[in-house]
């Protein structure tokens, strides 16, 4: 069986050796090519600017969100050190109404700490957001002039 198809591939090469490519066909193959190749480097530039884009929203919500958690630890430092100081202080105290005084001291500044702590981590927390949208937005803006130059 492979003798055979081995003759007949050798037979049709011998019948067509002689036979051209008609010019037209070439012509349209070349231009096919040729507009195949050009809408392939535009789809790859645009792939690359579209890599660039998701990494810079990327680094922007990463950049955003450590500085969040740096923010919280912060936070939480604060909290523990003011929980020891108190401990401290209670632990010195010479009477109840002393520790009861102390304790109701630390609470007080507990509550009006948590207060601004809630407060600056909100506004953190929106700036990160305008930061990443404003990214965003300056990105597809982008991507769409890109877009339209592209189909000029």
């Amino acid at each position: 069986m492979n003798d055979q198809i081995a003759r007949q591939t050798q037979a049709f090469l011998t019948n067509v050796s002689n036979t051209k490519v008609p010019a037209e066909v070439q012509a349209v193959a070349q231009d096919s090519i040729a507009k195949v190749r050009d809408a392939f480097a535009t789809w790859s530039a645009a792939a690359l600017n579209g890599k660039r884009a998701a990494d810079e929203v990327m680094l922007a919500g990463r950049s955003g969100a450590m500085t969040l958690g740096d923010e919280m630890l912060s936070n939480a430092m604060a909290t523990v050190e003011a929980a020891f100081d108190a401990a401290q202080a209670l632990a010195s105290a010479k009477t109840f109404p002393e520790a009861a005084q102390l304790q109701t001291k630390f609470l007080q500044e507990q509550l009006a700490m948590a207060s601004q702590q809630c407060k600056a981590q909100f506004e953190l927390s929106a700036k990160i957001a305008q930061e990443t949208t404003d990214t965003l937005t300056a990105i597809a803006t982008k991507a769409a002039n890109d877009l339209n130059q592209a189909e000029k």
